[in-house]
Order: structure tokens, then C-alpha cells, then sequence
């Protein structure tokens, strides 16, 4: 069930997931439009950084305060999104990272939390069927008007005061991955080598981005699903974090299904360890 009310004044930490092409809408010239959010809502709001080296697909909007003031950001946030939108009356989307140990107090016996925060608030709500990449994290995207989003983060910011999370917390980082690449940290056993930079693609100096390679992978059929994920949500988590364009072979009577892999030389192989890394999860589990 919902919280009957809500106190303004209980501390929270809300975290928001954006696209790269949004956060300029949110920062503006000079960084005039964050540091009105700042002032109007009095919320504490970090950004993460860019990774112009990488493409980093998303950006993470960090809000500290009381209920009152990061639920306040978030609707600044949001009201900005949907004046930049491009199509007029068009559902603004705002997505939100929750420990999983949580989740389940959204969710409510039988999905009855969530049907009736639906409700209540006009808003379409999406959670991710799994952990995303590397944390104990879930993705919560809201949709819909920014005035019914905003109501729609006030519960979800009272569920997350009242329920704080359980066992270890390992927060998803939008751009790790790539930063422990660079410093040649991810070694993690059975997942193959980090991706590495190849001098000769030229990827450190200017325009290289638009250089293109294609690689394929081959996959067990047995294994291609923790690939793909529950309504494809692993796929296109990889696809998004490794800008990479990613084709699965349809299945046949071969025993196994070919990955094909296109896009920047980094795209790919980013691409390639987190297909990896998928795989060695998978088969840990077996016995």
C-alpha cells in the first residue's frame, strides 16, 4: 500500500538516469538552468560527468535534500524536459535508480502498490526485470506529465525514506565500466580481458569516432537468453551502454547463435566484454 502521508522533511537521495542528448536542457548556457533548479527547489544536485572519448549514453542527476526539495528538482527537471520536447503534449519519461532490496515495497503484494500508484498519479511506471550491469540497482521509469510525474517521485521518495536498503548496496555507475577499462581494473575471472583502445583505430585523436569495425561472437544456444534478457531488457542495456549496433543470428538447428557487433572500434569491443560478462555470470551459476 501507498504511505497514507508523507513528510516533506524526511531525507532522501534520489538518483536519475538521462540521455546524453537530454542534460544540456537541464545544465543550459553557462550552467544557468541547474543552478535555477539549485536555488528554487534548494535540493543538493550533482551531475555526472561526460566521457567525450566514449559516448557515454547516459548521464546520472544526483538530488540530495528532503523529500520536499529533491522531489521539487525532480519536477524542475522534468518541466524542463518537456519544453525541450520536440512534439507538443508528448509524455515526458524520467528514470529513476532504486536498490533493488526496495523495489518490492514499489511493487506491493500481488503488484497492488504499483497498480494503485499508477492510478493515483497518471503515470505509466516501467521497473526493469533485473539488476542493471555491475550494481544491486533496478531502473524505474516513470512517463507522463511532469506535474503527475512529479506527485509519482513523491511517493517513490517516501517509500525510499521508510524503507532503507538491505544487505550491500552496490550503486550503478553510468560510465565505471569504462573508467576502470581505462585503468585496466576490470579483471574479472572467466570474463576475458578488458577492452583495450587500439592505437592503430586512432581513437584518441579527433574525428575518430566516426571510424567503424564489425566483429562477430559465437554463443551457445544455451546461453544466448542471459544475452538477450527478459524482454530483451539485457540486449538493449548493452546496446545503449556500448552505442553499439548488435544483431543476434535467429535460432535454427545449429547448437549455437552468432552475435554481429558494428560501430566504433571502442563501441565494439565495450560491446564484446559486456556480452562477456554476461556469459560468466550465467555460467557461475551452473553447478
Amino acid at each position: 500500500m501507498l504511505p497514507e502521508s508523507i513528510e516533506d522533511g524526511g531525507i532522501v537521495t534520489l538518483r536519475l538516469l538521462l540521455p546524453s542528448r537530454d542534460i544540456g536542457a537541464i545544465i543550459g548556457r553557462k550552467g544557468a538552468t541547474i543552478n535555477s533548479i539549485r536555488e528554487e527547489s534548494e535540493a543538493k544536485i550533482k551531475i555526472s560527468s561526460s566521457d567525450q572519448d566514449t559516448g557515454t549514453y547516459y548521464r546520472e542527476i544526483i538530488l540530495s535534500g528532503t523529500i520536499g526539495q529533491t522531489v521539487a528538482a525532480s519536477y524542475l527537471i522534468a518541466s524542463r524536459l518537456e519544453e525541450n520536447s520536440s512534439e507538443q503534449g508528448e509524455d515526458v519519461r524520467l528514470e529513476i535508480l532504486f536498490p533493488n532490496s526496495i523495489t518490492g515495497a514499489v511493487i506491493g503484494t500481488k503488484g497492488e502498490t504499483i497498480k494503485e500508484l499508477r492510478t493515483k498519479t497518471n503515470t505509466q511506471i516501467l521497473i526493469s526485470h533485473e539488476v542493471l550491469f555491475g550494481s544491486t540497482d533496478r531502473s524505474i521509469c516513470v512517463s507522463g506529465a511532469s506535474t503527475d510525474i512529479r506527485e509519482c517521485v513523491r511517493y517513490l521518495a517516501a517509500i525510499l525514506h521508510e524503507n532503507p536498503a538491505k544487505g550491500n548496496h552496490v550503486p550503478f555507475r553510468v560510465n565505471s565500466h569504462i573508467q576502470m577499462q581505462r585503468a585496466g581494473r576490470i579483471i574479472h575471472q572467466g570474463a576475458g580481458n578488458p577492452p583495450r583502445r587500439s592505437m592503430s583505430s586512432g581513437a584518441f585523436t579527433k574525428g575518430a569516432a566516426t571510424q567503424s569495425s564489425t566483429d562477430t561472437m559465437t554463443v551457445q544456444k544455451e546461453l544466448i537468453g542471459c544475452v538477450i534478457g527478459k524482454n530483451g531488457i539485457k540486449i538493449r542495456q548493452i546496446r545503449d551502454l556500448s552505442q553499439a549496433q548488435i544483431r543476434i543470428s535467429s535460432p535454427g538447428d545449429d547448437p549455437s547463435r552468432t552475435i554481429t557487433i558494428s560501430g566504433t572500434p571502442d563501441a565494439v569491443s565495450t560491446a564484446k566484454y559486456l556480452i562477456n560478462y554476461q556469459i560468466n555470470n550465467e555460467l557461475k551459476k551452473s553447478p
